[in-house]
């Protein structure tokens, strides 16, 4: 029996654990797959007095025998064969862990959230996405729409990653990138008597009725501040929320009406018209997104987006 000093040694050691090193953890499993330290060294790269000693640091740290020498080699305890599958299964983990970081690098997988006013969000933005998600299926995305005031907001509050909006948003926090320019266009019905002409003055509109967008809408104010500046008075009579509400009660004979040349519903409209709007209210079309916090696979969405515009022609102009 141990003196009480040996006691005192063996139950202290056991209380405080020595960390194993990943190097010692290589060499155990690199043995237990070869059978010897011949093998495992070469596998490893290191001498074979190098994994034996590897092997006897882990031993020590463990307190307890890992391998017992016979006439033809070393044999694997008991106790070596279960800390063996433990090990098998972190190694496991870790290759999946592996591939799991790797399909990120690889677009396999991800999330992308966007958010956009209306005019995007119900028009251009389904087409690019369903584009992309068919190149990259694993990535799950996310659109929200919201008012032109709530695309800054939700990106610096990274509610969302990347935003599509129409021009008057510059702020230091996010970067801007202009995919489309187009000046806005009049709007009306296929038999109105303005159609003959190749482009609208605001005069041609004054006493007509006008189709308008909200007070609190920028597009509002801005096509307003052309009108004041001129003093043309129009009827306004009818607002509307959404382009989609101001072309269908255009194309139902209510009024004209100043709308973005990438509406989606001037060209999906047969009874719609439109013309050139002078003096002219230029609009852009502008991917904003915070580029320092964008993952992977946001970051490759805002380089699609920017590349699908490079491609494709969305002003009716």
């Amino acid at each position: 029996m141990p003196p009480p000093l040996a006691i005192a040694e063996t139950q202290s050691s056991r209380s405080v654990p020595h960390r194993l090193k990943p190097r010692q953890i290589e060499a155990f499993r690199a043995v237990m797959q070869l059978g010897n330290m011949t093998a495992a060294a070469r596998q490893l790269g290191i001498s074979q007095p190098a994994v034996s000693r590897l092997l006897a640091d882990l031993q020590e740290s463990l307190g307890y025998s890992l391998f017992i020498r016979r006439r033809h080699g070393m044999v694997a305890t008991a106790d070596a064969q279960r800390l063996h599958a433990e090990v098998e299964s972190v190694f496991i983990g870790l290759d999946e862990l592996s591939r799991r970081a790797l399909a990120i690098r690889d677009l396999e997988v991800g999330e992308v959230r966007i958010c956009a006013v209306s005019l995007y969000g119900n028009g251009l933005l389904p087409q690019i996405i369903a584009e992309f998600v068919r190149r990259h299926a694993g990535i799950n995305i996310t659109l929200e729409i919201c008012p032109h005031d709530k695309v800054v907001d939700w990106l610096i509050s990274r509610r969302c990653d990347i935003g599509l909006t129409t021009g008057g948003d510059e702020t230091p926090e996010l970067e801007k990138y202009v995919v489309a320019e187009s000046p806005a266009v009049c709007v009306m019905p296929v038999d109105h008597p303005l159609v003959g002409k190749s482009s609208i003055q605001a005069a041609d509109l004054a006493g007509l009725p006008f189709i308008s967008f909200p007070k609190d809408a920028i597009f509002r104010y801005r096509t307003d501040n052309v009108f004041d500046r001129l003093d043309i008075e129009r009827d306004m009579r009818v607002t509307a929320g959404t382009h989609e509400a101001v072309c269908n009660l255009v194309s139902s004979g209510l009024g004209l009406s100043i709308i973005s040349p990438f509406s989606p519903h001037l060209r999906n409209n047969p009874r719609l018209a439109f013309r050139p709007f002078k003096p002219s209210i230029d609009l852009e079309i502008g991917v904003l997104c915070d580029s320092d916090r964008l993952s992977l696979a946001a970051r490759h969405f805002r380089e699609f987006t920017i590349n699908w515009f490079k491609d494709n022609r969305v002003s009716v102009l």
